[in-house]
C-alpha cells in the first residue's frame, strides 16, 4: 500500500510539472505561425536601408549576438563589431542597397526563422553613371522578447543581372 501511494504520488507530482510546462508555453506552441510577419520585417528593414543608408539599417535590425557574413572578410561578430565595421563606411545617397524578400519560414516554436531574396545595389562610380549589383542573401531572424524580429545571420552572394 506504501508503495502504491507513493508511486501514484510521484506520478502525481511529473503530470503537474508538465501542466505547468504547457500552460506557460515552453513547449511549441500549436497552430502554424504566419511567415508574412516576417516578411513584412525584413521588407520594413529594405525600406530602413533606402531612407537611412544601409549602414544604419543593419546595425539598427541587427541582434546583439548577430553575425554578419561579407565578402573578401571574416563574419563579423556581435554587434559591437558591426557597429564599428559600418562606421568606416561612409553613408551617401549614392550607394543604395535595397532588397525584396521572396520567402519567408517560422519554425514552429515561433521565435526563429528565415527569409531570402534578391538585393540591388546601386554605386555611383562615377559622375554620370550607377553600377548596379545584384545578388541573392539569406537572414536569419530571432524574435525579441518586446516581439519584434531582430536578424541573427545574414549573408548573400553575388548574382548576373536579372
Amino acid at each position: 500500500m506504501w508503495f502504491q501511494s507513493k508511486t501514484f504520488s510521484i506520478h502525481a507530482v511529473v503530470i503537474t510539472i508538465v501542466f505547468i510546462h504547457l500552460s506557460s508555453g515552453s513547449f511549441a506552441q500549436t497552430g502554424t505561425p504566419d511567415p508574412s510577419v516576417l516578411l513584412n520585417a525584413d521588407k520594413g528593414f529594405s525600406d530602413f536601408s533606402l531612407k537611412n543608408g544601409f549602414a544604419n539599417a543593419f546595425i539598427a535590425y541587427a541582434d546583439d549576438n548577430v553575425i554578419k557574413l561579407a565578402n573578401n572578410s571574416n563574419p563579423i561578430i556581435g554587434k559591437t563589431a558591426l557597429v564599428a565595421r559600418f562606421s568606416k563606411i561612409a553613408i551617401s545617397n549614392h550607394n543604395i542597397l535595397t532588397w525584396t524578400p521572396l520567402k519567408a519560414e517560422i519554425a514552429q516554436s515561433g521565435d526563429l526563422g528565415y527569409t531570402f531574396g534578391n538585393y540591388q545595389l546601386k554605386v555611383k562610380l562615377t559622375a554620370d553613371k550607377d553600377t548596379i549589383y545584384y545578388g541573392n542573401y539569406v537572414s536569419i531572424w530571432k524574435k525579441q522578447k518586446d516581439g519584434s524580429w531582430k536578424y541573427v545571420l545574414d549573408g548573400g552572394n553575388a548574382t548576373p543581372a536579372p
